[in-house]
């Protein structure tokens, strides 16, 4: 009866010792997924070097974890736009703007974004909505007073370069085209036309004008 026993207690000992070295050799869990703040903030390290194709992986990430960040959409459009893709950064700063209308960062660069592809109607409208939100960016007005000019409102136009220039005085383009818009537009003032001779109804000679209706 002993010696029957003997085989199974070798078994279930030797079943028991390889549960338990499976169990040390099992691989440890896998670490937790970055929230999207911390794609974001990997995103903001990869784009102040300028490494923008690892910026934009580690925005598409943040975005993807959190379609309302705003943040990550903007800067997602400015790694596109600094490799030269237009179509896909056009798209990442209108889900900025989606998420948040009065984005002005995104607002600012999609019309410049514009203005560079050639369509100038949709330029004016992000610029104008810039405008609209304060911006204090000297490219808005230089791009908004370039629209103008090519729509013949010369005056729109020269407001524009001249609030361009009051933001930096020392930028080159909006100067030269300010100088431009004004000799275009007649930007000086024109000379008064003389005045015509009044036509009198009243004698002016001596001491006192008489009045022909006194008469």
């Amino acid at each position: 009866m002993q010696k029957t026993f003997a085989p199974i207690l070798v078994i279930m000992l030797l079943a028991a010792c390889l549960a338990g070295c499976q169990k040390r050799e099992s691989a440890p869990p896998p670490p937790p997924q970055p929230t999207a703040q911390e794609y974001f903030q990997y995103g903001m390290g990869y784009f102040q070097q300028e490494n923008y194709a690892q910026a934009q992986a580690q925005f598409e990430a943040a975005a993807q974890t959190a379609p309302g960040m705003a943040e990550a959409h903007y800067f997602l459009g400015l790694c596109y736009f600094k490799q030269n893709m237009q179509r896909r950064a056009e798209q990442a700063f209108l889900a900025a703007i989606r998420v948040n209308s009065a984005y002005l960062e995104a607002r600012e660069t999609l019309g410049i974004l514009y203005y560079v592809t050639g369509d100038y109607m949709q330029a004016k409208r992000e610029l104008e909505h810039a405008r609209a939100l304060r911006s204090a960016n000297v490219q808005v007005y230089y791009y908004l007073g370039m629209v103008y000019m090519a729509e013949g409102r010369c005056r729109d136009a020269i407001a524009a370069f001249k609030t361009a220039l009051e933001i930096d005085s020392s930028f080159g383009p909006a100067r030269t085209e300010y100088d431009k818009a004004r000799r275009k537009c007649g930007g000086k003032a024109k000379p008064k036309p003389k005045p015509k001779p009044k036509e009198l109804n009243s004698f002016q000679g001596g001491a006192k004008a008489l009045d022909p209706a006194d008469f």
